[in-house]
């Protein structure tokens, strides 16, 4: 038993990576890792205990992502991952940040349905068998490798260049500029079809559609500057990448910038506080 504790610890991190990237939401992550542990907890024999928590894991998760899917048709305004970031991080904190997908790459997996999302994560990422895949969505490897190069053409034309999260370092600079009230150190960066995303869950004001084109997003930005100031920005790492902590008088905004090619394709603006998490 002591084997399989040990075990398990090790295989905590990946677990909880798998199971966010596919949910977007560290507490269902959370509980479906738990649940895994449960269901380990009746298992006798098991020739390869990693790959079977990979799979129930999986499957816990995928449950989960279809029910959230039909709630979120109710959601205000657009869905965005929720950004979790660590006090201290310790061992454990640092595997999942090394773990984790970049929170474009988890924005973008949203707009798959819950098994083409499992399937992409599990294939592309954690490199799983499609054997093993097959056994999660309930169908054949022939058929699962099929649906896998399905969503990776949606993805692929979603987006012509595949988005990351901006690097922590060039993150650092570009705060620096901002703290100095240099906006145009971010807008001249804004890509022509730059997306901004602002997600409050309709528990802040926010815009409750996506904001289109570089003009659009540098007046949006303007117009919370111009009312409230420049925020206290503090880098981050978070889940996903290096975060912005954008504190104002009205509010704490968590900003989540994609670049490609050098400029900013997208801005996440996560002020739903529900989806704002710091793990001790």
């Amino acid at each position: 038993m002591t084997d399989r504790n040990e075990l398990w610890l090790a295989q905590r991190p990946r677990l909880l990576a798998i199971a966010y990237n596919i949910l977007g939401t560290w507490a269902d992550a959370e509980d479906a890792v738990s649940e895994s542990w449960l269901r380990l907890q009746s298992q006798n024999a098991l020739d390869d205990i990693p790959a079977w928590l990979t799979v129930v894991t999986s499957r816990i998760a995928l449950d989960t992502a279809t029910s959230a899917a039909r709630a979120r048709t109710d959601y205000v305004g657009p869905w965005l991952p929720e950004i979790v970031t660590f006090t201290g991080p310790g061992p454990e904190e640092q595997a999942v940040l090394q773990e984790a997908v970049d929170l474009a790459l988890v924005r973008m997996l949203q707009q798959l349905d819950p098994v083409a999302r499992v399937i992409l994560v599990l294939a592309d990422v954690f490199d799983v068998p499609f054997k093993d895949i097959a056994q999660v969505v309930g169908s054949t490897p022939a058929a699962t490798r099929q649906r896998a190069s399905r969503a990776r053409k949606t993805l692929g034309s979603a987006e012509e260049t595949p988005s990351r999260v901006i690097a922590a370092a060039e993150l650092e600079q570009l705060a620096g500029a901002l703290g100095d009230g240099d906006l145009a150190a971010l807008t001249e960066l804004l890509s022509e079809g730059c997306v901004l995303w602002t997600d409050s869950g309709g528990l802040t004001r926010a815009a409750r559609r996506p904001v289109l084109s570089a003009e659009k997003v540098t007046r949006f930005l303007a117009g919370i500057i111009g009312r409230f100031g420049m925020p206290e920005l503090v880098v981050e790492p978070a889940v996903g990448g290096a975060v912005l902590r954008a504190t104002s008088p009205d509010m704490t905004r968590m900003v989540v910038l994609e670049v490609a090619e050098g400029q900013v394709t997208g801005v996440q603006i996560q002020q739903n506080p529900g989806k704002v998490r710091q793990v001790r």
